[in-house]
């Protein structure tokens, strides 16, 4: 099930991930202001109650007017919306089946609505390697045969500012093939109203500016937002808007959050420091960070540190980044994280270390033949290890009960494991599993590979063709094996793989079971290659075939 399309309600996460969800939470996967509304409303709450009992104004009054002393503009020029949402999808609507633009990676909403409204959508990618600037070249050339470009200014989810100068070449070319421009400046209240398009847009009749309340001013519950355009643009809008969408109280509240002008200064100030802060903290530990100007910064781990792994095993601790999962050219490999207060980044530092600071795990390979003393001597070697370096002692078994005899061995040894200190993982099949019920320290042990490759290779096979009847499922089920070997390393300090040595005598002559030994043998190879040290026992004494260091 895919991963939701915003920040927030991160007890969707959970429910989806299928994670038992902590007590207490740090949530950085939203945007909003740690500071809370603004001191002003919660002192003046009680009277905005009787607001409730009577119809709000149709207008949104004393809001529009308050936005447009704000701003300097006429009231005209405004429309207001129930969140920059709402607003959103009634621009779209202007382009129902019409040629639209989208910039990734971006907001989803502008997809989300535009598709609703059965508009065209021509992508365009900015690139990693540029930071994700705007890449003004290939939209120049799109919006010859387009009607409308969305640009999200800061973007999210990178918080990259376009220059200026970028943007007015763009709405004037645009303009020249009638051509719109949408400017989603939900994030510039974040850096300095000098830098909103609003003043000029009485100079461009193409232009529409999109605005949100939500974020600096803590108020999500509330959905505020408004567009500034020509107003020819704004009665067309408003058109298709419903009567009284905006309540009572919003007006109320959105007057009264724009006359806090030492507020938003706080915020500006605090978010900066944090985000300097935490940049610092990240590039000094590898990661690359894009130059965001907004009150969150994305960031990709080092390369041998999935950002998926990071995601998953902070949710077991109660702290919800942001994926990015459906973000368009970041596809998951980055983070981004929302500041909060001073207290909370510092947790969240502190919980990133573990990850950041930890160089690859070892992998060890130890296979024989069967009571060889494997599983034992592998037992050894992590309990070693965890006494010297701390952190958990991690059993993933791979054995399924296939009889009531199997069945008692294995609760058997769970429970030998769990009274010496043992969790155990059982996971017959989709290694990868595991991943988000892995901490930084653990010292794991996989028990073992000929299992799971049987548990895997007959999946399917009461439709009459097993997986191992179909190389194309069996070469997607090794690779995606020894992704998540390397992630477990990566995540963990230690890894012991436990296998059977099964070549020592003469190959089978069946078919599947030829399949199987040979598949067996080359995913052996494969780990073997990988691993730190190679070990085969052999009546309980270790030969080592293979050590860090020699070949």
């Amino acid at each position: 099930m895919p991963l939701p399309n915003h920040g927030a309600n991160p007890h969707k996460l959970y429910e989806i991930l299928n994670l038992e969800q902590p007590a207490k939470m740090l949530d950085f996967s939203e945007n909003c202001n740690s500071a809370g509304p603004p001191e002003a409303i919660q002192i003046g709450w009680n009277e905005l109650l009787p607001k409730i009992s009577r119809y709000p104004d149709p207008n949104g009054e004393p809001f529009r007017t308050a936005v447009a002393d704000f701003h300097g503009i006429g009231i005209e020029q405004l429309v207001l919306g129930n969140g920059a949402a709402e607003i959103l999808s009634l621009i779209a609507n202007r382009y129902r089946g019409k040629r639209a633009i989208i910039v990734h990676p971006t907001f989803s909403e502008y997809e989300a609505t535009l598709t609703a409204a059965g508009a065209s959508i021509t992508h365009v990618q900015a690139s990693e390697e540029n930071g994700f600037a705007l890449p003004i070249d290939e939209l120049i050339i799109a919006m010859e045969t387009a009607d409308v470009l969305y640009i999200c200014t800061p973007n999210n989810p990178t918080g990259f500012l376009p220059k200026r100068t970028e943007l007015v070449s763009l709405i004037q070319h645009a303009a020249t093939v009638a051509c719109d421009v949408i400017l989603d400046e939900a994030f510039i209240d974040w850096v300095d109203e000098a830098l909103s398009f609003i003043p000029e847009v009485k100079n461009y009749p193409n232009v529409i500016v999109v605005r949100s309340m939500t974020k600096l001013y803590a108020i999500p519950g509330i959905r505020l937002g408004y567009a500034v355009a020509r107003p020819n643009r704004i009665d067309a809008i408003k058109r298709n808007a419903p009567h009284w969408n905006i309540n009572a109280i919003a007006a109320q509240l959105g007057t009264i959050c724009l006359q806090q002008a030492d507020y938003r200064e706080r915020a500006i100030q605090q978010a900066t420091e944090e985000r300097l802060k935490m940049t610092n903290f990240l590039t000094a530990r590898g990661c690359k960070v894009i130059d965001s100007v907004a009150n969150f910064i994305l960031f990709k781990p080092p390369v041998h540190i999935a950002a998926q792994d990071v995601f998953n095993s902070l949710l077991t601790r109660g702290i919800v980044l942001r994926h990015t999962e459906n973000f368009k050219g970041l596809d998951g490999r980055w983070l981004r994280i929302g500041m909060k207060s001073a207290s909370d980044m510092e947790t969240l530092r502190d919980a990133l270390v573990p990850f950041l600071d930890k160089k690859q795990g070892t992998l060890t390979f130890i296979s024989g033949g069967v009571r060889s003393g494997k599983s034992a001597y592998a037992e050894q070697l992590a309990r070693t290890e965890a006494t010297r370096t701390g952190g958990r002692l991690v059993y993933i078994a791979s054995g399924t009960a296939t009889d009531d005899e199997m069945a008692k061995r294995i609760a058997r040894h769970r429970s030998d494991r769990a009274d010496d200190g043992w969790t155990t993982i059982e996971q017959p099949t989709h290694l990868e599993n595991v991943l988000p019920n892995l901490q930084p320290h653990d010292h794991v042990i996989w028990d073992c590979v000929t299992t799971w490759l049987g548990n895997e290779a007959f999946e399917g096979w009461e439709t009459g063709t097993p997986c191992i009847l179909k190389p194309e499922c069996m070469d997607q089920k090794i690779t995606s094996l020894l992704d998540t070997i390397e992630r477990i390393q990566n995540l963990t300090n230690q890894l012991i793989i436990v296998s059977n040595e099964v070549f020592d005598e003469p190959l089978k002559t069946e078919e599947i079971t030829r399949t199987y030994t040979h598949t067996l043998g080359e995913l052996h190879q494969a780990i073997v290659a990988k691993a730190d040290t190679a070990i085969e026992m052999d009546s309980g004494l270790p030969i080592v075939h293979k050590q860090r260091g020699t070949q």
